[in-house]
């Protein structure tokens, strides 16, 4: 069943919204409340949530004008159609400025006309809502896309000095082991190219731990939307560090 549109009338003109409210609910596709100042209708909205609100120039000691500024003082964006007599084209020139959605010639209404102006007013504040939602979320993406762009650029750019420093690590132990073999006894020889044997295989490790590292940064950067990958992550660099923490307990038993 079709959830009733809930609409407000704002209008000092109590016999005519009376009118307007009997109509409306006749059939069951509107629930109406009516308010017959200014001020009972800023009430009414600052207290309950309308769908559509039927909104009167002349409304005592307020203008519907008012009744518009005061809605987007408040950033209210509930749908207004505003009514008004002849003669006050610049009032609805106003009132559109102010974002009213329609106007109505009060002298020109017809009964059976409103409830397709009503719904199709909603139906345009519920695209314009669409569009925005949409458009928030366009924003939010960028920003996370730009984010993991960030990410991807800064691992990349700390592996490559890390893989440019473990090169010269193991160029270097390579080197000193020779020298080694060549200047030292054989016992000192082997207890030195041990330290640098044990230097090599920590080089090892965080050459693969970076390298995981990147190959993750590929897949955040493909597909950074998906909880699942954020887990994945996360379980990979629990392994990486569970095999360092392995490796290093068994050089501390040997």
């Amino acid at each position: 069943m079709k959830t009733p549109l809930t609409v407000l009338i704002i209008d000092d003109e109590v016999a005519f919204s009376n009118i307007l409210c009997l109509e409306l609910e006749s059939d069951g596709n509107y629930k109406v409340k009516t308010a017959n100042s200014g001020e009972l209708g800023i009430s009414l909205l600052g207290s309950d949530q309308f769908d559509v609100v039927l909104l009167d120039y002349h409304i005592g000691s307020m203008t519907g004008l008012q009744v518009l500024q005061w809605m987007k003082d408040q950033k209210l964006e509930t749908p207004v159609v505003m009514l008004t007599a002849a003669g006050t084209e610049e009032v609805a020139v106003n009132a559109m400025k102010l974002g009213a959605y329609d106007y109505i010639r009060k002298e020109r209404l017809e009964l059976n006309h409103l409830p397709i102006v009503i719904n199709g007013v909603f139906e345009r504040y519920l695209f314009r809502q669409e569009v925005k939602l949409r458009e928030i979320q366009k924003i939010e993406e960028e920003k996370q896309k730009a984010a993991v762009q960030m990410f991807q650029t800064t691992v990349r750019t700390i592996a490559h000095h890390v893989n440019n420093a473990l090169a010269i690590i193991m160029l270097r132990s390579s080197s000193y082991e020779r020298m080694v073999r060549k200047t030292l006894d054989v016992e000192a020889a082997n207890q030195f190219i041990q330290l640098i044997s044990d230097l090599k295989g920590q080089a090892s490790v965080i050459e693969s731990v970076v390298r995981s590292l990147v190959e993750l940064s590929n897949v955040v950067y493909t597909n950074y939307a998906s909880d699942q990958n954020i887990i994945d992550i996360r379980q990979e660099l629990e392994k990486n560090l569970q095999v360092m923490q392995d490796q290093e307990k068994e050089k501390i038993a040997i």
